[in-house]
């Protein structure tokens, strides 16, 4: 299955005075001796970068040095775990999309067309002018 490079980031103001923590969750069994290691950047904010399977959704969280669990403000969703009474942040993956590949085909130059032969004209038609009908004089009326 298809991996995804994703971003995981906590904001200054959620941070507070803790100088690291680790990213745990489904993706590594919630086990947080193995958890990804956050890395405080310039601006206070911990951040990392987790391969994760594409197609799939996750559920984490974040444990700062300071003891304390939190959540991401920017999750795609949240899940209520009951035995726990906490919020489990939730991230989903899309499936990774196949590019298309088209093949590039040399364009081929275009052939002449061949000369057509000239057709030859149709002899006119001679056509016989209609016979004249004519009427039968009108007989002149004689004097009586």
């Amino acid at each position: 299955m298809a991996k995804k490079k994703v971003s995981f980031s906590l904001a200054a103001e959620i941070v507070g005075e803790a100088t690291t923590g680790v990213l745990v969750g489904e993706f590594n069994n919630w086990d947080t001796r193995n958890g990804y290691e956050l890395k405080k950047a310039k601006d206070g904010s911990l951040s990392c970068s987790v391969s994760l399977e594409t197609g799939q959704t996750y559920q984490y969280r974040y444990l700062l040095d300071d003891g304390r669990w939190v959540n991401d403000g920017n999750a795609d969703d949240y899940s209520f775990v009951g035995s726990y009474q906490v919020d489990n942040c939730v991230i989903s993956i899309p499936l990774a999309v196949a590019k298309k590949t088209t093949k590039k085909v040399a364009a081929k130059p275009a052939t002449k067309a061949k000369p057509v032969a000239k057709a030859t004209k149709p002899a006119a038609k001679v056509s016989k002018p209609a016979a004249k009908v004519t009427k039968p004089a009108a007989k002149a009326k004689t004097a009586k």
